[in-house]
């Protein structure tokens, strides 16, 4: 038998820490910003998989073709994830969202909002050479890219989403894109707003971290039904 889960604390502990996700303010940081994209994220050279820094490859499963970055000693998908997999959903309600924005996926056994990871989905879910990023890999890329409200600019897509999206400058050819996430109720919360993402990595049993960019850096939160996906190499 599952464990019983308070849900209306989870969600008030979430909500809390998506108020704050969904701020684009910046503040002054105490640290001098010595980052330099030239050095950080060139766009001309090879990575250490012998392989240009930055470019495209193919989805073997349907023919999708990415984009990819590399920053730091990591390689980034530079899209989100549009591979059709169990649980996921393509969010037609808005016009052209899915190609922009991808699809939403759960990676909870049978879809589940809390429960288990299922763990041969969230072993195959990426393009074989590629995995969902764990907590300690998001915080890696945010350190690499300066940290705080600087680094978020540095990695979030410099397009028009609205009022409620502040652009950044996507120094490294990121490109974080503010899908928001999918609701049980078939509606979409955040969209064009916040950048939020999966992470591989457990809170306990029934729950698992989600990844939010904030005007402060990035913060983990409770996961959501259904979220973006964006891979890392192997």
């Amino acid at each position: 038998m599952k464990r019983q889960i308070n849900i209306p604390f989870i969600c008030a502990l979430f909500s809390a820490a998506l108020f704050s996700a969904c701020d684009d303010g910046s503040s002054a940081s105490d640290k001098s910003d010595t980052f330099d994209a030239a050095v950080v994220c060139p766009a001309d050279g090879m990575n250490a998989y012998g392989e240009p820094n930055r470019g495209t490859f193919t989805d073997a499963r349907d023919g999708q073709v990415y984009k990819y970055t590399t920053i730091g000693n990591q390689v980034w998908m530079a899209e989100n994830l549009k591979f059709d997999a169990p649980y996921s959903l393509c969010y037609g309600k808005i016009d052209g969202f899915c190609d922009t924005f991808g699809r939403f996926y759960s990676l909870h056994v049978n879809g589940e909002l809390f429960d288990l990871f299922d763990q041969e989905l969230l072993d195959t879910i990426c393009p074989a050479g590629w995995h969902v990023p764990s907590t300690d890999e998001w915080t890696l890329l945010s350190i690499t890219m300066g940290e705080g409200a600087e680094a978020m600019s540095r990695l979030k897509s410099p397009d028009d989403f609205g009022t409620f999206y502040t652009p950044g400058t996507d120094d490294c050819g990121y490109n974080a894109l503010p899908a928001g996430y999918w609701l049980m109720n078939g509606n979409v919360s955040g969209e064009y707003s916040s950048c939020v993402y999966w992470t591989s990595t457990a809170a306990n049993v029934n729950t698992s971290y989600l990844v939010a960019f904030n005007g402060k850096g990035i913060s983990f939160g409770v996961n959501q039904p259904k979220m973006s996906i964006r891979c890392v190499r192997n």
